[in-house]
């Protein structure tokens, strides 16, 4: 049960650090385009970066958003089917889910390290912002990395016989 404790210690920072970003990059997005929205259409002037930044952080939003929203438990399940089952056969099914999400987003995170660092990425940069693409797209391999830890963290919950209810923050 020690290593189970520390590993949800660990995934507890994990997801606070997600929550703190997530909020974070909601209000700059808000900011930027109610700002954008006021220049556009009072003054007729526009910032060439702020819809790029509005969208580079909607992408971020949504693959950090993901592994937060499903550690959670928002996420949709398979609730239905998963209700009607006795405590073994959920556990069974638990852990089979979360394996096939860990293999499904090993897969995922690799493709998405190769493509954020090929060549033809890494050449590229941004036109308002002149960020380098590569630290765009590490967004999408980086939640695919997270979901990995919240996955293994909801095996060992099964293993170890922790209910979900106890690990939700």
């Amino acid at each position: 049960m020690g290593f189970l404790n520390v590993y949800r210690k660990f995934a507890d920072l994990i997801f606070n650090v997600i929550k703190i970003l997530m909020a974070i990059m909601i209000t700059i997005m808000v900011i930027v385009t109610t700002m954008e929205v006021v220049r556009r259409y009072i003054f007729g002037l526009s910032f060439i970066w702020a819809e790029e930044l509005v969208k580079f952080m909607l992408v971020a939003v949504t693959f950090l958003g993901g592994p937060a929203a499903y550690r959670a438990g928002g996420l949709a399940f398979l609730d239905l089917v998963v209700s009607h089952i006795g405590p073994k056969g959920r556990k069974i099914i638990n852990i089979i889910i979360n394996i096939t999400i860990i293999v499904s987003c090993v897969w995922l995170a690799k493709l998405g390290f190769e493509y954020s660092f090929s060549p033809m990425v890494a050449k590229m940069y941004s036109t308002g912002l002149k960020l380098k693409m590569t630290y765009i797209y590490l967004t999408i391999p980086i939640g695919f990395c997270m979901m990995i830890a919240f996955a293994v963290e909801q095996i060992l919950m099964s293993v170890f016989n922790v209910e979900a209810k106890e690990a939700e923050v």
